[in-house]
């Protein structure tokens, strides 16, 4: 190659690298040369691509929010408890003050001790969270009495019958507990509540809470001789237990006629009222036999429980009984709305020769008796039945209404 050439191609290489050198200049002095506002491209492109420390604070909240709410969403479980409560019905600890010793409540008593007579029973009381009946006499030891067919008491000791029974509560709004007046009711009181277990009286309110923390209260009156006060007694009551905040409301009615299968028309409005009042559940007394039962606004109604340990007769003629059993769900501290009860059949008495005090649990034959008669005493009460085990049976398009409802 001729040296006119080399010296040629060098000056083009010098051109091109002087180009070079001249275009990365621009770009430097583009890069890093402040604009109008004192800010380089450089810095400009560098803030957009690295967040600031706020940005990166916020991004960091957000992160752990989420987790956070990934975290909750994980663990929670609903609260969910439930509370089984037994009911059952008259329970007279004594004769009538017409009657002798031989066979009665008081002989029974002195052969066989306290807990001779609810042997019979006392395991399921046992397995629930709540045991209810109708404390129908005075205990106390007062001779003076009203003048009355039947005055109806126990000594005072007999109290102690109820906690060895696993019974909780007693209901003593009746015809009875004042027959030895003021002094038996006062007598009746201390030794109830000396025994510790909880009553209802007219305005005084029973109150139980359960190991699990459930409050359940309960109202006890009397209609039989029905008016405006006695309807009060029960529409207060349950309303110092809802502003009580109790979890489970229970009315406690004494009403009817004596030893008839059907309720009176003052009977079912009145448990309707009870229901609208507020109450969870209706539980009533005072026949002495059993009637039926009805579900009302998606709440059961047990019109007569009948006796169950009677020491007021050493041989009444119908000895049929029930313990009425129902557990209640809560979740999350609301009382759900399905029904799951049972009506186990009873008699008043191991034997059905004579009674013995005894209530026992009746099996085979005269298991179904009492729960075909039950049905047939219900049948035009509502829709509700029980199965062949007892268990109560409620309209299933009855209970969906009322969930709309409420």
């Amino acid at each position: 190659m001729s040296s006119g050439k080399k010296r040629k191609k060098k000056a083009t290489v010098r051109v091109l690298v002087s180009l070079l050198f001249l275009a990365a200049v621009l770009i430097l002095v583009l890069l890093f040369e402040p604009a109008s506002d004192g800010m380089s491209l450089f810095q400009k492109l560098w803030e957009k691509d690295t967040p600031t420390e706020t940005q990166t604070q916020e991004t960091q909240e957000a992160l752990d929010t989420e987790t956070e709410l990934a975290e909750v969403s994980e663990v929670y479980e609903p609260k969910i408890v439930t509370v089984t409560i037994s009911a059952a019905g008259d329970c007279t600890f004594g004769p009538t003050h017409r009657r002798g010793y031989e066979g009665t409540f008081h002989e029974y008593y002195d052969n066989y001790g306290k807990d001779y007579f609810f042997k019979g029973v006392k395991e399921l009381f046992e397995k629930d969270d709540f045991t209810l009946v109708n404390l129908e006499c005075a205990l106390t030891n007062a001779e003076a009495h009203m003048d009355k067919e039947f005055c109806l008491k126990g000594r005072p000791e007999y109290a102690q019958i109820l906690p060895a029974a696993s019974i909780e509560g007693v209901t003593m709004a009746n015809n009875h507990t004042q027959d030895y007046f003021e002094q038996g009711l006062e007598d009746t009181k201390n030794a109830v509540t000396q025994a510790g277990v909880e009553y209802a009286f007219y305005d005084k309110d029973g109150t139980y809470t359960t190991e699990d923390g459930i409050t359940i209260g309960f109202v006890s009156s009397s209609f039989l001789s029905y008016g405006a006060d006695r309807e009060e007694h029960m529409k207060n009551g349950i309303a110092r237990l809802k502003e009580q905040g109790v979890d489970l409301i229970i009315a406690c009615c004494h009403w009817g006629i004596e030893r008839t299968y059907y309720p009176e028309d003052y009977q079912k409005n009145m448990a309707h009222n009870c229901i609208d009042w507020g109450a969870d559940l209706v539980l009533g007394c005072h026949p002495h036999v059993i009637q039926g039962v009805e579900v009302y606004q998606n709440k059961p109604i047990i019109y007569s429980m009948g006796n169950f340990c009677f020491g007021g007769n050493t041989n009444p003629s119908d000895k049929n009984s029930f313990v009425y059993q129902q557990t209640f769900t809560f979740v999350d501290g609301m009382l759900q709305p399905d029904i799951q009860a049972k009506l186990i059949p009873c008699t008043i008495s191991s034997t059905l020769a004579y009674n013995d005090y005894q209530p026992t649990i009746a099996a085979g034959d005269k298991k179904q008796e009492i729960i075909d008669l039950l049905n047939t005493y219900s049948k035009d009460l509502s829709d509700a039945y029980l199965d062949e085990e007892g268990n109560l049976v409620v309209n299933s398009s009855d209970m969906e209404l009322q969930s709309e409802m409420e």
